[in-house]
């Protein structure tokens, strides 16, 4: 009994994780490179440094239903809709794409990658998701709500943003999301079969390399263990 409310009590005050999703719009790449520096300055220590990992350049058209990456899963989501059978300019699957500006049917999303081409398109499908084990993450959109869609943002435990409606035609944007435990998911949920986005340049923090002691220390302290053990017998020894 004692062992059972004991748990139930570590449960209780156990704290949530706590995660902040960042949305910080942009005036081209320039600027959002320098939105990204801006959040990496404003949340983490000097030394930690931006690494992107993935850029999207090495993958076939597709389309697809599910992509390992660099970063995690991505996935289109159950419950997703294709995009606009009528509307939207994309091949009407409900799958996600790799475009680049010469095969893209979509004015207004590129890719952000300096020498670079792709980018991953959501398609315009309405629910896509990464499946990642990260605690922080950042990414540029672009084209986001151009048309009549409504984009949130949601990560795995329910933490959620939204862009506003009727942005302008090509668009972009830097999102960076911090976490104090893994994210599990992000999800990007759309209201509209007729308004997609592209995604690129995803990354992660990393921390700073330990520092490793200096060789002399662990000499030293063995030294000093051995003077006290050896003065200990002495003094014995004399009584």
């Amino acid at each position: 009994m004692k062992s059972t409310l004991l748990v139930l009590l570590a449960a209780l005050v156990a704290p949530a994780s706590s995660t902040t999703i960042t949305i910080m719009p942009a005036s081209g790449i320039a600027d959002a490179v320098t939105a990204r520096s801006n959040w990496l300055a404003a949340n983490f220590d000097p030394d930690y440094t931006l690494n992107v990992t993935e850029s999207f350049e090495n993958y076939l058209y597709g389309p697809y239903p599910a992509l390992l990456s660099s970063i995690g899963t991505f996935s289109v989501m159950p419950g997703s809709q294709p995009g606009d059978p009528l509307q939207s300019n994309g091949d009407k699957t409900n799958r996600f794409a790799i475009l680049n500006s010469s095969d893209s049917p979509y004015i207004g999303r590129f890719n952000t990658t300096p020498g670079g081409k792709g980018w991953l398109d959501s398609n315009d499908i309405t629910q896509l998701q990464l499946t990642t084990s990260l605690s922080n993450t950042y990414f540029f959109m672009t084209d986001v709500d151009d048309v009549d869609g409504l984009l949130t943002l949601k990560t795995a435990d329910g933490t959620t943003a939204s862009f506003q409606m009727h942005l302008p035609d090509g668009s972009i944007y830097f999102v960076g999301i911090t976490s104090d435990a893994p994210l599990g998911t992000i999800s990007w949920l759309n209201s509209s079969t007729n308004d997609g986005f592209g995604l690129d340049d995803f990354g992660k923090i990393e921390e700073p390399p330990e520092v490793p002691e200096p060789a002399s220390l662990p000499t030293a302290a063995a030294a000093l263990i051995a003077i006290i053990f050896f003065t200990k017998m002495k003094r014995r020894e004399v009584m």
